[in-house]
C-alpha cells in the first residue's frame, strides 16, 4: 500500500474524528444526551481505521514518528471503548468532584489530539494546519456546549 495513501487516510479519519466530537458536543449543548449515548458504538468504530492504518505504517516500515504520532489516538479510543461500552458508564459531564477515570479520559483525548496534529505536521505544514484548525473547531463546539450548560445552570 502506498505510504502517501496511508498518510492521507490518517488525515481523513482524523478529520472525521474531530467532526464526530464536534457533533457530540453540539448534541450535549442541545440536551440530546440520549442520541449521544446511541452514537457511542459509532464513535468506538473509529478504532478500526486508526489501528489498521497504524499496522500498515508498521508493516511498510514507515518512520517511527508516524508510529508514535498515531499511537495516542489508538490508546484514547481503546480507553473510550472501555469507558463507554464495556463498563457502560454514562458520561457525567459536570461532576462536583471529577473521578480519576474522567480525568484520564480527558488527558488521553488531548494527548490523542496532539498526536493526530503531529502526524499531520509530519506529512506537511498544510495537513498539520488543517488538523489544528479542526481541533480548534472541535474545541469551539465544546465551548458552545459549556456556554449553554452554564447559561442553563444560571438561568
Amino acid at each position: 500500500m502506498d505510504t502517501v495513501l496511508v498518510d492521507n487516510l490518517v488525515v481523513f479519519f482524523a478529520l472525521v474524528f474531530y467532526a464526530f466530537l464536534s457533533v457530540v458536543y453540539v448534541l450535549r449543548a442541545r440536551e440530546l444526551s440520549r442520541l449521544e449515548w446511541k452514537l457511542r458504538v459509532a464513535f468506538s468504530v473509529q478504532l478500526v481505521p486508526f489501528v489498521s492504518l497504524w499496522l500498515v505504517n508498521l508493516l511498510v516500515g514507515n518512520d517511527s514518528g508516524r508510529l508514535l504520532a498515531g499511537l495516542p489516538i489508538i490508546i484514547y479510543l481503546v480507553y473510550d471503548l472501555w469507558y463507554r461500552l464495556i463498563t457502560q458508564m454514562k458520561p457525567y459531564h459536570h461532576p462536583d468532584r471529577w473521578p480519576v477515570a474522567l480525568v484520564v479520559y480527558l488527558l488521553l483525548l488531548f494527548i490523542g489530539s496532539i498526536g493526530l496534529n503531529w502526524y499531520g505536521y509530519l506529512m506537511s505544514r498544510f495537513y498539520g494546519n488543517i488538523l489544528v484548525i479542526a481541533f480548534f473547531i472541535m474545541m469551539s463546539s465544546y465551548g458552545y456546549y459549556q456556554y449553554t450548560y452554564n447559561k442553563r445552570v444560571r438561568g
